[in-house]
């Protein structure tokens, strides 16, 4: 095993999930693990005039998703617990179960770990969630912790 993704939200789940891959990690050694932080940035935010010129909002893109993102991603490093050699940190754009498969196909990941949401079982089968949607179309084996 080479490469190990890390999907991360933040949430209590996700850094669970964090000291799950940084035992891992610590176990192999070789491993890197990356750390991805999908930003789901509203459709608001792509609008577009009546000529097809972007429509900019308030606050830019980029310092939106790193007002949230970078918080989130020390906290997970913080959880992982390995040496900073071993860790890469990625953030990206998008519906989160798309771009965590999209990324773990272009990596060539040998695993995803990442954190379930804990959804009601009614919620979860009107809605998904992403771990579920994650875990039915990933390339590689996930890890779904509690």
């Amino acid at each position: 095993m080479k490469k190990i993704l890390l999907a991360t939200d933040g949430s209590d789940n996700s850094l669970h999930a964090a000291r799950m891959a940084g035992e891992l990690g610590a176990a192999l050694k070789d491993v890197q693990v990356i750390v991805l932080y999908v930003a789901h940035v509203p459709r608001a935010y792509y609008a577009v005039d009546e000529f097809g010129n972007k429509v900019t909002p308030e606050v830019p893109m980029d310092v939106m998703i790193r007002r949230t993102g970078e918080p989130i991603l020390r906290k997970t490093i913080s959880a992982l617990g390995l040496p900073e050699e071993q860790v890469v940190t990625e953030v990206q754009v998008g519906e989160p179960a798309e771009e965590i498969v999209d990324y773990a196909r272009l990596e060539q990941v040998d695993l995803i770990v990442m954190g379930s949401r804990g959804l009601s079982p009614i919620k979860e089968l009107l809605v998904g969630s992403v771990s579920d949607k994650v875990l039915h179309t990933a390339p590689c084996p996930v890890l779904i912790v509690r």
